[in-house]
């Protein structure tokens, strides 16, 4: 299947894991309410041992709240549909897309969203890893994908204004079977050999929230 090709590139190696656990009860939101921007979006990328695929996915829909200069709440929706590659051309790509979106991966035709909701931010004071962004905070929120829900702790680099609420993360890798996305991976299919793609999905979230008109 085109999802298990190789693209040429030198030893790819997946982002930190995120802190990966049970769902959570999500944050009890309050204050002025922000709307997701249009150009809001998710990159992904894919790793196996001898190559990678990478991509977008955008928001479709979310929004947070905001009391005293800080979030309080608030959750974002991604549209699987709108899954894009940015590494092939033509038909590989087409066919890459539509095997993302089939019944192996993301099965868009029962599950066509995923949805990320704020369980807590906790502030932190980190250095900005190698082309990344400095953190200043530690989100924890509830992924629901395949209808499964997973609360993850990722750090995010946060700014509120009156105008503008922007939340921007490094890459981090989340392991896709514990959201039931199963295709090809070693550890549940032992004799795959090194036939496999890696379990772990590198994401980077990149969301603009403004005043709600």
């Amino acid at each position: 299947m085109i999802a298990s090709l190789a693209f040429a590139c030198n030893n790819p190696k997946n982002a930190d894991e995120a802190q990966t656990g049970d769902a959570q009860k999500a944050a009890a939101a309050s204050g002025a309410v922000y709307e997701v921007k249009s150009e809001s979006k998710v990159d992904w990328r894919g790793v196996k041992p001898t190559g990678e695929h990478v991509g977008t996915a955008q928001i479709s829909d979310g929004q947070v709240q905001v009391a005293d200069g800080s979030i309080t709440g608030g959750k974002v929706t991604i549209d699987l549909n709108s899954i894009v590659n940015h590494d092939l051309e033509g038909d590989m790509n087409a066919r890459l897309v539509g095997h993302l979106k089939s019944e192996d991966f993301f099965y868009v035709e029962q599950y066509p969203t995923a949805v990320f909701e704020l369980v807590s931010l906790k502030p932190v004071e980190a250095g900005a890893p190698e082309g990344g962004i400095a953190p200043n905070y530690e989100i924890t929120g509830n992924l629901t994908m395949r209808g499964e829900t997973k609360s993850i702790t990722i750090p995010a680099a946060i700014s509120v204004t009156g105008n503008e609420v922007a939340v921007v993360t490094n890459e981090f890798a989340i392991d896709r079977t514990l959201w039931g996305v199963n295709f090809k991976s070693k550890k549940v299919f032992a004799e795959l050999k090194d036939d496999f793609i890696n379990d772990m999905i590198n994401l980077k979230f990149d969301v603009t929230f403004v005043p709600e008109s």
